[in-house]
């Protein structure tokens, strides 16, 4: 009896383990079926193809102050890595500039890159804009510190770099962008018919000129989202991308010709009141 009863448990284990291969084997095919647009039990099936949507950046304007907006403060870096350093003339140019039909604006300089100033900078809750000018050498700028610039950005604040090889590294390192320079593009730059239109930049020149140290962004190397708003054959010296709540915004001039420099000083004032 005993054996009989083995006999029967392992028949029936047999034609279990039977039914499950065929299970598994029907399931196969099914889909295999499937991947091969035929049919099951005799119906069609119809396999909706794949859809994407095309991404675009909604622009929408940083703050919404009048289009003659001009902030009250500004800080302006100064550090030894700028053409700046220890050059009060230079110093009191830019902030003329910056300050240019907008004389209630105070313009404050910083000249470190260590994580307190950085951080007493970006923690002022009274200003919502920094112009770093061009670097002659490339700046070392700690890892809390640019956590700090992130942050400054990300919560609804502009960044002004004004143009250079070494800015542009400093951009990628700090917000991970891909930026390639173009190391010479002959101007005049015109202002762009399809970003301009509705920007603070609309009513400025249609184009500017190739006057004093220019350094031009690849259009195609510009960060997804990025406008540019004056640029020429491939060639961006003007633009500006989201980042976060706040803005980024590049100036291909180095701001240090004297002369005939009058459309580029109004293309940062736009840039700084963006």
């Amino acid at each position: 009896a005993p054996a009989s009863s083995r006999q029967v448990v392992y028949g029936l284990v047999g034609s279990l383990a039977l039914a499950l291969v065929l299970v598994a084997l029907t399931g196969m095919q099914m889909v295999t079926d499937v991947q091969q647009g035929g049919s099951v039990m005799g119906k069609e099936l119809i396999i909706p193809e794949q859809q994407t949507t095309e991404l675009k950046a909604v622009w929408h304007k940083l703050r919404n102050q009048a289009m003659d907006f001009y902030p009250d403060r500004i800080w302006l870096y100064a550090g030894k890595e700028t053409a700046l350093w220890g050059r009060g003339k230079q110093i009191g140019d830019l902030k003329a500039l910056l300050r240019y039909g907008h004389y209630e604006t105070q313009v404050m300089t910083f000249t470190s890159l260590d994580i307190a100033p950085v951080r007493a900078v970006c923690w002022d809750p009274h200003t919502h804009v920094i112009v770093f000018p061009p670097f002659e050498e490339y700046p070392d700028v700690h890892a809390i510190a640019r956590t700090d610039l992130r942050h400054y950005v990300a919560t609804g604040n502009n960044l002004v770099f004004l143009g250079g090889f070494a800015t542009m590294g400093l951009m990628n390192d700090i917000f991970g962008f891909r930026l390639k320079a173009e190391v010479y593009q002959e101007g005049p730059f015109y202002r762009s018919p399809r970003y301009a239109p509705g920007t603070i930049f609309e009513t400025l020149p249609e184009r500017i000129g190739e006057i004093g140290q220019i350094y031009g962004t690849k259009i195609g190397s510009l960060p997804p989202g990025a406008r540019s708003y004056y640029d020429t054959l491939g060639d961006s010296v003007v633009w500006s991308v989201r980042y976060g709540f706040g803005m980024l915004t590049y100036v291909g001039n180095n701001m240090q010709q004297a002369f005939e420099m009058g459309p580029w000083h109004k293309v940062l004032r736009a840039s700084v009141a963006i």
